[in-house]
C-alpha cells in the first residue's frame, strides 16, 4: 500500500488524458506513487464522458488526443468550472503556448518532459489552487459576494459572473479575474508581471502577450463603449479608467465620463 504525503492528500482525484500508451502508464505510476488518485483514458471523448461522471481536482490533457482534442476538453472545462487543467503537448512554439492559456489553461508542459517535473507542476497547481488569491486582488467573503464599483458594471464572486449596464459577460475565469482586479482599485496601474502573478500563480512558463490576449478578448466582450474601461498604459501596463462619482455612468450620455 502506497504511503500518502501530505501535500498529496489520496482525495484528489486526476484525470489523465494521454493516448500514448508508455507516456500515460508513465504518468499514471508516478502521479499514483506520489498519493494521488488517477484515472487515465487514451481519447478525447473518453476523457469528456469521465469528466461528465466523475468529480476531478486536476486534468492533464495531451492536445493531440483523438477524437477531442485537449484544447477544445480544456475550453469546455473552463465553460462551467474552475478545476485546474494541465496541457501535455509537443508543441512548443510561442503562438501554441498563448493558445493552450487563452482557452484556459493553468500550466503548460512540452514534451518531452521529466515525470518527476509534472508532478512537482501538479502539487503546485493544487497546493495554489486551494491557497488564498493574490493580495492584489480582492477575495470573495461570506459578506461581499458582489461589489460595484463606479461603472455600470457589477461583479458576482459568488456566481463568477459579471455583467456591463444590463448585458451579462460570458468571461473566462482569466477575464473575470482581470477586470475585478482593475475595476476593484480605478486608476491604479498593473503590469503585465503582475498581472501574470494573478492569472498563473503555479510559476507556469507564460510569456507577457498571454496578458494582451485576455485583455484584447475581454475588451471585445465588452463592446466599444466597455472597452473605454480598460485602458492601456504604455510601457507599464493597464488600469481600470477612474470615473467621477457626480457624472453620469454612461460613457455615451453626455460625453465620456472616464478618464
Amino acid at each position: 500500500m502506497t504511503e500518502q504525503t501530505p501535500e498529496a492528500p489520496k482525495s484528489k482525484r486526476i484525470l489523465v488524458a494521454e493516448d500514448d500508451d508508455n507516456i500515460r502508464n508513465l504518468l499514471t505510476s508516478y502521479l499514483s506513487v506520489s498519493g494521488y488518485e488517477t484515472i487515465s483514458v487514451a481519447s478525447g471523448s473518453a476523457a469528456l464522458k469521465r469528466l461528465e461522471q466523475t468529480r476531478f481536482d486536476l486534468a492533464i490533457l495531451d492536445i493531440m488526443l483523438p477524437e477531442a482534442n485537449g484544447l477544445d476538453i480544456c475550453a469546455k472545462v473552463r465553460a462551467h468550472h474552475d478545476m485546474p487543467v494541465l496541457l501535455l503537448t509537443a508543441l512548443g512554439e510561442e503562438h501554441d503556448r498563448i493558445r493552450g492559456f487563452e482557452v484556459g489553461a493553468d500550466d503548460y508542459l512540452v514534451k518531452p518532459f521529466s515525470p518527476r517535473e509534472l508532478v512537482a507542476r501538479v502539487k503546485a497547481i493544487l497546493r495554489r489552487s486551494t491557497s488564498a488569491q493574490s493580495a492584489r486582488l480582492p477575495a470573495s467573503t461570506g459578506g461581499e459576494q458582489k461589489y460595484t464599483p463606479p461603472y455600470p458594471i457589477q461583479m458576482d464572486w459568488e456566481c463568477k459572473s459579471a455583467r456591463f449596464e444590463d448585458r451579462e459577460l460570458q468571461l473566462t475565469q482569466y477575464e473575470f479575474k482581470i477586470l475585478a482586479a482593475l475595476t476593484r482599485r480605478p486608476g491604479v496601474v498593473f503590469s503585465r508581471d503582475e498581472l501574470l502573478d494573478l492569472l498563473y500563480p503555479t510559476g507556469a512558463s507564460v510569456v507577457l502577450k498571454a496578458v494582451d490576449v485576455h485583455i484584447h478578448n475581454l475588451r471585445a466582450k465588452l463592446g466599444p463603449d466597455g472597452a473605454k474601461l480598460v485602458q492601456t498604459v504604455r510601457g507599464f501596463g493597464y488600469k481600470a479608467a477612474r470615473i467621477e462619482p457626480s457624472k453620469t455612468s454612461s460613457p455615451v450620455e453626455g460625453g465620456s465620463s472616464w478618464k
